[in-house]
């Protein structure tokens, strides 16, 4: 069943309901209510009468019936052996006399039914001429107060079947407004499907609502998607670019070699040079790769916490050695816990590290400061800088300032891409400052672990 079906459905059987029970629980409580009404004005006349026979009076009792006769019933007076003994009525042509009557020696009040007709009965012992006890019983036909009961009745009807019928008709256009994203949401993921784009869905109006929400979160999506599969391009392409070159130049060398490396020693010696060196910067790109993808596969339940102090420490003093750069540290603090993942923040500090040495060669500064819900590590080189309209994308993949430049230094591209994503793994943010000419700082943000 399809959910504009089942809107509707529901809606509709819901309110109905509610309809019927609303329209019948109004009908029973204007009936009881006109009944009980009807009753109690006969028991005021009946009270009223027997305080008039109880008088003592000269009348005789019929007198008295007569003289508290309702307009359209009977007053009698009933013997304990269920008989009339005295029957005074208005209508003569109808046979109200005939009306079955019993004895009770308590007052009661009922609606009974004679000859298609509908009589309220109220019955008060008292004593007739003799002393005896008997029941004096007022009836009246209540024809007219059951014929409006029983028109309310219809009008409830006929209304109830105009409502449902307006209700079906409604819950169809309400499902048919309420399932419109839906069907949108639907036919773009088919064409989706169908044509391989990103199409999004085009949203009529801001409301805030579900539907609205889960149209703008699906468009949010299909944007993030279209930009992970253009990025995905992009980086197929570099790095096939990027390995293609490397065994182009191997291959060319392999070719002197067959040609001319039996008799030339000199070409030999070149073409063994430059096919470790290409050998060398394919095993490099290919672990800046692997590098790349790991850190896209950075496990949550990897991280643990530690005091990144020593960490940090210990990494420039061995960086240090290694590049024979002078790397001063700013720290005052000596313990700052953080929820991390140690090789990968590690790998973090070298990256930057390494990129401030191929383009500097003066000394490094690292600072390192604690805020009050975060911790910044910054990088700062007195190097060449990066030009401004190259900063926005030097944490793209594969992308170089200047590649004739990086190409010497040996950089592929994929360094401060690999360290943008452990930042973000961590949850954390990297920005760059950068003047050209004056050298460069890189600074990235995590949030601190509270003790």
């Amino acid at each position: 069943m399809r959910l504009r079906t089942r809107i509707q459905l529901s809606t509709t059987v819901v309110l109905i309901v509610l309809l019927i029970v609303a329209n019948t629980s109004i009908y029973f409580i204007f009936k009881n209510s006109a009944i009980t009404s009807e009753i109690n004005r006969l028991t005021n006349t009946s009270n009223n009468t027997v305080i008039e026979l109880n008088k003592k009076s000269n009348l005789s009792m019929e007198q008295v019936l007569q003289a508290y006769l309702i307009s359209n019933g009977m007053i009698r007076i009933v013997d304990q052996n269920n008989n009339p003994t005295i029957q005074v009525t208005t209508n003569k042509d109808k046979d109200y006399r005939n009306i079955p009557s019993k004895y009770d020696d308590d007052q009661f009040e009922e609606v009974i039914q004679y000859k298609d007709s509908m009589f309220v009965v109220v019955s008060i012992p008292t004593f007739n001429e003799n002393g005896a006890i008997v029941n004096l019983q007022v009836v009246e036909n209540v024809d007219i107060l059951f014929g409006n009961i029983n028109d309310l009745k219809w009008v409830f009807v006929y209304a109830t079947v105009i409502v449902i019928i307006i209700l079906f008709l409604t819950s169809r256009l309400l499902g048919r407004v309420i399932t419109s994203p839906i069907q949108r949401l639907t036919q773009t993921m088919d064409l989706i499907e169908k044509d391989g784009s990103f199409e999004k869905i085009l949203i009529m109006h801001e409301a805030k609502d579900e539907l609205t929400e889960m149209a703008m979160t699906f468009n949010r999506m299909i944007k993030r998607l279209e930009k992970s599969y253009t990025k995905q391009e992009q980086f197929v392409s570099d790095a096939s670019h990027e390995l293609k070159t490397p065994l182009t130049v191997i291959d060319s060398y392999v070719k002197l070699l067959k040609r001319w490396g039996k008799d030339r020693p000199d070409i030999l010696e070149e073409a063994i040079d430059s096919i470790a060196s290409e050998s060398s910067r394919m095993k490099y790109l290919t672990e800046q790769f692997l590098q790349l993808a790991k850190s896209e596969e950075c496990i949550e339940n990897e991280k643990n916490t530690v005091n990144i102090v020593p960490i940090v420490e210990e990494t420039i003093h061995r960086l240090q050695q290694a590049y024979k750069h002078e790397i001063h540290l700013k720290n005052e603090q000596r313990e700052i816990h953080m929820n991390i993942h140690e090789q990968s923040f590690v790998q973090l500090l070298i990256i930057l590290l390494d990129n401030a040495k191929k383009y500097s060669d003066n000394q490094i500064k690292v600072e390192l400061k604690e805020w009050k819900k975060g911790v910044s590590i910054s990088v700062t080189d007195k190097g060449i800088g990066i030009p401004f309209e190259a900063q926005a994308h030097v944490f793209d993949r594969l992308y170089r300032v200047d590649k004739t430049r990086n190409r010497k230094t040996g950089g592929s591209g994929l360094g401060l891409s690999i360290a943008k994503r452990i930042v973000e793994h961590h949850d954390g943010d990297i920005t760059l400052e950068s003047v050209e000419g004056n050298g460069s700082t890189f600074t990235f943000t995590l949030p601190k672990l509270e003790v």
